[in-house]
């Protein structure tokens, strides 16, 4: 049963990487089970990718890889699924690509529970270009510690109101007390709501106020016709996404150039 849930979080995965990229003009190339993506950043994280979503080689993928983001004078992310991409894992040692930070791949299959929502709480789903701004510069702060060139990389893509309200997307601002204070978005494809993108300002952290917006996220994809919701996990949000009733379905090992991150 998990493995067809992993089949379909990672298909909503790869369908959320190809929006992300049309979205912001960026390009896409998807040919004999490889996915390449690139969007409007150089950044490799999320938006850089290399999913293979068929049995290509894996010394296949990562030259494929690497000559169509070479082009581009970009790096890249390769995903690489714990235990199932064995030999893509040992193919990205061998080109000299270094390990990013673990992703826990997780599911909830109904609405979560809010629990405790403290007074001065108020959920604001994104629909104009103010809550745009409001939302980047709430996850530029909370990401700004994460990985170099991530607040360069949300002001990119989220430069736009389209980025953000759409049919398919859910973007929301909590705001504490009046003052922007945590974000998260869902976006819905192949009937799953994809959520991403949660964070909270550095002084604002320990109030539960991450939870909430994916909470509310979340909640909203299943409006929005989603049957599962799925995310990419920190070890650090992994708590978080526990609480709300997220399981644990896969692991990531994903790739970065030599050198980034460090």
């Amino acid at each position: 049963m998990d493995a067809e849930i992993v089949d379909r979080a990672q298909k909503a995965l790869a369908a959320v990487l190809k929006e992300t990229a049309r979205r912001r003009g960026g390009m896409i190339r998807e040919e004999d089970g490889l996915l390449l993506v690139a969007a409007n950043h150089p950044c490799p994280v999320l938006v850089n990718s290399a999913l293979r979503t068929g049995s290509m080689d894996a010394t296949e993928v990562l030259q494929r890889a690497r000559a169509f983001f070479g082009k581009l004078n970009r790096g890249w992310e390769t995903w690489i699924r714990e235990g199932a991409d064995a030999d893509l894992q040992q193919a990205a040692e061998t080109m000299g690509l270094c390990a990013a930070p673990e992703l826990i791949g997780m599911v909830l299959d109904s609405r979560p529970d809010f629990g405790d929502v403290p007074g001065g709480v108020e959920f604001c789903w994104v629909g104009d270009t103010p809550g745009v701004r409001d939302f980047v510069s709430v996850a530029t702060d909370g990401f700004r510690e994460e990985a170099p060139g991530l607040p360069d990389l949300i002001r990119a893509i989220f430069s736009e109101r389209a980025s953000l309200v759409a049919s398919d997307t859910a973007a929301f601002v909590v705001r504490y007390r009046g003052e922007p204070a945590a974000t998260a978005l869902a976006m819905v494809k192949e009937d799953v709501a994809w959520i991403g993108w949660v964070a909270t300002r550095h002084h604002l952290r320990g109030l539960g106020l991450g939870r909430l917006a994916t909470a509310a996220a979340t909640s909203a994809g299943f409006t929005l016709g989603a049957k599962l919701a799925s995310l990419e996990a920190t070890t650090m949000g992994l708590p978080v996404y526990l609480r709300l009733g997220f399981r644990e379905i896969v692991r990531y090992r994903n790739y970065w150039p030599a050198g980034f991150g460090s």
